[in-house]
């Protein structure tokens, strides 16, 4: 059962919005509440956008104007509980910071029986296509698109996704799968337990995986500016580079086989059969080392 209440007159004084609504949804056991706010943040500078919430997703899209827009969904297994979350916005000569607050005004000490909803606040977040970008999470996924700058996106348990975004990329999760396409520039990405699957035309690549596999798809344009590193601690890892791409190669895995196409092999087998854990080679004129490690997969280069 759903109860919606139209109560924005009243929220407005409660929580300083400039436009609100509250839904309340469900009832009894598994049911929760969730408040509804939006935010508006005009820019004297050029914009720095800092973000950090406790619990919750980000999702950042690119707008026209020279503000900063923030949709806020509080959510929490009570009304009074989702009101209590503090998201705290300000802006001083283009510096923005949005803050999402833990609301530990009681921490419950008796038993609850039943389901119980976490508070937590999913964030919108409306910028200039041109910014940068600190963007953290301690508990949820974190989408960007169409934007360029300096972008930075870490969650402590959550996916990440990016799409079009250009610039200088760091994209940092404990938990979740880093998944990124169409990116230009220099990207570097960790995941402590995920998969790794990366398109666009890179000038520095690094990606690393605790526990998943890595695919790499980079796109004519891409050059070797500094080493690429591409390690796997468990999984396959697929590496697709431009035909006319200028690298040394050096590959190794712990357990599995390595395959290449379109690179120069500078070391031979030992017998035709062999199965190869390490491959060192050439893939045009040479240059700056690609080097992929995996503890367990296999490997698969190609020069197309």
């Amino acid at each position: 059962m759903t109860k919606t209440f139209a109560l924005c007159l009243f929220a407005t004084a409660a929580l300083a919005s400039s436009g609100c609504g509250i839904d309340v949804q469900g009832s009894g056991i598994g049911g929760y509440a969730s408040t509804r706010e939006q935010k508006r943040l005009t820019l004297t500078g050029a914009p720095n956008l800092t973000v950090k919430t406790f619990n919750g997703s980000i999702e950042l899209r690119p707008g026209e104007r020279n503000e900063i827009l923030v949709d806020i969904e509080r959510r929490a297994s009570t009304l009074e509980d989702a009101k209590e979350i503090v998201v705290e916005t300000s802006e001083h000569g283009g510096n923005v910071l949005i803050e999402v607050k833990n609301p530990r005004r009681r921490q419950r000490d008796f038993i609850h029986f039943g389901s119980w909803t976490s508070p937590s606040v999913r964030l919108i977040i409306t910028v200039p296509r041109e910014l940068t970008v600190d963007a953290t999470t301690g508990d949820g996924s974190i989408d960007a698109s169409d934007v360029s700058g300096h972008i930075e996106l870490r969650s402590g348990d959550g996916s990440i996704r990016i799409q079009r975004v250009q610039g200088e990329i760091t994209v940092n999760t404990g938990d979740g799968a880093v998944m990124a396409r169409e990116v230009q520039g220099t990207v570097a990405v960790n995941t402590g337990d995920g998969s790794v699957e990366m398109s666009g035309r890179f000038d520095a690549l690094r990606a690393h995986t605790g526990d998943g596999f890595i695919g790499i798809d980079a796109l004519a344009g891409s050059t070797m500016q500094r080493e690429w590193t591409i390690t796997s601690g468990d999984g396959g890892v697929r590496v697709r580079v431009p035909h006319e791409f200028d690298a040394d190669v050096d590959v190794h895995t712990g357990d599995g086989s390595i395959t290449t196409s379109g690179v120069e092999v500078l070391t031979p087998r030992r017998s035709p059969d062999e199965e190869r854990h390490n491959v060192r080679g050439r893939i045009g004129q040479g240059g700056e080392t690609l080097t992929v490690r995996t503890g367990d997969g296999s490997i698969d280069v190609v020069a197309r």
